[in-house]
């Protein structure tokens, strides 16, 4: 179609009423557009035409049959009649065949009160069925531990077949059989694995596909809905609350064209199932003569108070420090630099997650473009990153840019699943600064660009351009629309600090958009709200630099404010953490779970509500900042961390806490004049290329249902394939064969001198040097930059 056929309009007449549109349009998007209702089942505005469910029937003049709405372009002068006796008969008569086979479930149903069947069947049906024969039955396949199935009740409308091809990439669900006999399943027996196979759970317009931890739980007319966002991932997806009588009992997509579309992925969707975990913290304790005692919160913030002005009077400010979860609300994050720094204290960090702790690298820096952009993109660099796994919804868009046309490359340290096409150069994850030094050297001649940083230009004038990184730099200097991001396997890496700078030079070079992801919710409001030593709010330079995680999980560190983190597992220190901890004089926890670790190093925990417990709000990875409320009350006697900060500070005599409401707590946040976000590459290169060692190099791996406090404790999702895939430890084929290791299976696995037994994976897509440590899975958090020796316990089937 030309440019000019796509501007013409066209003028059509539905029920009497002119409507202009646009040549291409089919009858139901013009209806929809206009509020005039036509019915459907297969038919969805995001998915590909299928026009098997027939229900959009329509009359169209001079047609000689009935015509689908969902299928049929619109034509200059058509006139199409939704509501005229011959359209009731057509939709009358489709739905009499739908419900042929359709079992009265209604009662036992999770979709009744909520379901497109019954509501269409309410205008369309009829009281009596003239169909007397046996009704055909089907199996229930098992999907997983997320979608519970009915499959008897299935329409086959497609919807989920088409989401599968379509939308996450995945060809899990397909429709086999013929005629009556013709059902939905999974190839060969499988279970549905995809990172967004909840989108399914919506898209089903009966019964037949439903939410398995909501299963039985409630009634749709039960629920009451509220809007609120996602704090599984940093980009914010937009989500609504179902709760029954003060209890969240699920949660779907909230349609924002811009963040997440009309999908969230299944650790938005399943993320509230770790709200009422076995180790919520109910109300504060204090641990008195080696004993744990429940006080009330008055003693326990007095013990805060007196414990900040004992410390600062006997060992100075600098032996206070505080560490927060970078998916905490912005409003909190301003609160606790605030108080930490009217106290006298810089002590303040949020970055745990990153292997690197040199000044100015902070992933809060995010992306530069919004996340729709991406689909634009001809172009798609992925650094150390299985995006897929990461950041779901980010990789959708990549996902999109392809069916545009676009080319994916990646730098990785494995071959990754993608559900795309795109070309990977495989390097070891220590080589991965080379690699980009070199791809930087190559970009930059071809490009005829001159490199910014000297320091970087002085470092890499040396090297020789390999032929892989040559290739790589062709396919992205000819792109026009380039997109770079920056993964979690690179901010794990240890010289993220240097990867960080050379991405950046780069993304300089190519004029291209993107960055770096980020672990928690509100990395970038984190940044912002100065939560950083070196950092005020707006992100501006502090000239009074305080210590980092590394430095304040030392022995100079005498109280720690612990706000909403399990640093053995929410730092890159691990165990090294734990035993810090242990060591710190005085620990206060505020958090909304207590683990047993948590009860042998804390003096103190104030239990503190989750983000779906109060007001706050976050700014994502594109910098969106998105406002939420309270979906529920706060747990038994928790309280939200904003309030507990604005008592605890006037208990101090602290000035400018007197806040009536979290909005003025942003309000004042707001009054900080923003500086750019930008990365002081020369500042993150000072060390340099760093000589290459030889052997095997062990690098971490982490779960993307383990990256807070509340996906860890989310049962459901612990249970599903991506989950227990990640708490094995993975070698390198080649490893196997030099070690006479001949399958996967139990093995014993000694780390820095401690053995410990976990699952070992072949894994024929890592590079050949390459041991993958399940960073997180304790007992082996923490070691996984050690040296490691394996030894198999017994032999299973090979899994590579």
């Amino acid at each position: 179609m030309s440019e000019k056929e796509a501007t013409k309009q066209l003028n059509i007449e539905i029920n009497g009423q002119p409507y202009a549109a646009k040549p291409g349009e089919m009858i139901i998007q013009i209806a929809d557009r206009h509020g005039i209702y036509i019915p459907r089942f297969c038919y969805h505005k995001k998915l590909s035409i299928a026009a098997n469910c027939r229900m959009c029937l329509v009359e169209v003049e001079g047609a000689r049959k009935p015509s689908p709405a969902c299928a049929t372009p619109i034509m200059d002068g058509m006139k199409v009649f939704t509501k005229s006796p011959t359209t009731l008969s057509y939709q009358k008569k489709v739905m009499e065949f739908l419900l042929i086979n359709h079992p009265l479930d209604c009662p036992i149903c999770d979709q009744g009160g909520e379901c497109e069947l019954q509501d269409v069947a309410m205008g369309y049906g009829s009281d009596v069925s003239k169909y007397n024969e046996t009704k055909r039955v089907f199996d229930d396949p098992t999907l997983g531990p997320l979608v519970a199935t009915d499959m008897t009740r299935c329409i086959q409308c497609t919807r989920c077949v088409r989401f599968g091809e379509e939308i996450s990439g995945d060809k899990e669900l397909g429709a086999m059989g013929r005629g009556d006999h013709t059902q939905i399943g999974t190839y060969v027996a499988k279970t549905v694995n995809s990172e967004l196979s909840g989108n399914i759970i919506d898209l089903c317009p009966v019964g037949a596909l439903t939410s398995k931890p909501f299963r039985f739980h409630a009634r749709a007319w039960e629920l009451m809905q509220y809007a609120t966002i996602s704090g599984a991932d940093c980009v914010g997806a937009n989500i609504y609350a179902h709760t029954r009588r003060n209890q969240l009992m699920r949660v779907v997509p909230k349609e924002n064209e811009s963040i997440n579309e009309t999908w969230i992925a299944d650790k938005d969707r399943f993320a509230y199932t770790g709200v009422y975990a076995e180790d919520r913290v109910t109300q504060p304790m204090i641990k008195k003569a080696g004993a744990w005692v429940d006080v009330s919160w008055e003693e326990a913030l007095d013990f805060v108070k007196v414990a900040i002005e004992q410390t600062k009077a006997q060992d100075g400010v600098n032996a206070i420090s505080s560490l927060a979860s970078d998916s905490l609300t912005t409003e909190s994050l301003y609160l606790i630099q605030k108080l930490m720094r009217q106290v006298g204290s810089n002590n303040i960090d949020t970055r745990l997650m990153q292997a690197a702790h040199a000044l100015t690298l902070h992933t809060g820096i995010g992306f530069d473009c919004e996340l729709a952009e991406i689909e634009n993109a001809d172009v798609a660099l992925l650094i150390g990153s299985y995006l897929r796994k990461e950041v779901p919804l980010i990789n959708h868009r990549v996902h999109k840019a392809v069916k545009n046309g676009a080319r994916v490359l990646a730098l990785n340290s494995q071959e990754y699943d993608f559900n795309y096409a795109l070309q990977t150069t495989q390097v070891e994850a220590n080589e991965m600064v080379y690699a980009l030094a070199n791809l930087v050297k190559a970009v930059a001649q071809k490009s005829s660009q001159p490199i910014s940083s000297e320091i970087v230009n002085k470092t890499i004038e040396t090297l020789e351009i390999l032929p892989e990184i040559e290739a790589l730099a062709t396919a992205l200097v000819s792109s026009e629309k380039p997109v770079m991001i920056l993964g979690f396997d690179a901010i794990l890496n240890k010289d993220f600090a240097e990867i960080y700078a050379l991405f950046a030079e780069l993304k300089t070079l190519l004029s291209a958009k993107g960055g770096v992801l980020s672990f928690g919710a509100n990395a970038k409001g984190a940044l912002l709200a100065g939560a950083a030593s070196e950092y005020l709010p707006g992100a501006n330079e502090n000239l009074q630099q305080g210590m980092n995680t590394q430095a304040i999980l030392s022995n100079k560190t005498k109280l720690l404010l612990n706000f909403s983190l399990e640093p053995e597992l929410d730092s890159v220190l691990g165990q090294e953490a734990l035993q810090k901890l242990q060591e710190i004089d005085i620990v206060a926890a505020f958090t909304s779970y207590a683990t047993a670790e948590m009860f042998e190093y804390a003096d103190i925990i104030l239990p503190i509500t989750t983000h779906f417990e109060e007001d706050g709000s976050f700014i994502n990875i594109a910098g969106q900042t998105q406002h939420f409320k309270a979906v529920i009350q706060p747990y038994e006697d928790s309280k939200p961390l904003w309030k507990v900060l604005r008592v605890l500070a006037n208990l101090l005599s602290l000035d400018g806490f007197d806040y009536q409401t979290v909005d003025e707590v942003y309000q004042e946040f707001t009054t900080h004049e923003q500086a750019e976000l930008k990365v002081d590459v020369d500042g993150l290169f000072k060390k340099g290329l760093t000589a290459l060692t030889e052997g095997y190099h062990v690098t971490p791996s982490i779960s993307m249902y383990c990256t807070n406090a509340l996906l860890r404790r989310a049962k459901p999702l612990q249970a599903t394939k991506d989950a227990c895939y990640a708490q094995s430890l993975r070698v390198s084929a080649q490893y196997a064969v030099a070690h006479e290791i001949n399958a996967s299976g139990r093995v014993i696995a000694k780390l820095d001198g401690e053995e410990y037994e976990i699952d070992l994976i072949v894994d024929g897509t890592l590079a050949k040097d390459t041991i993958i440590v399940p960073f997180q899975l304790m007992p082996t958090c923490g070691k996984a930059w050690g040296n490691v020796t394996i030894t198999p316990i017994k032999q299973t089937v090979v899994n590579a």
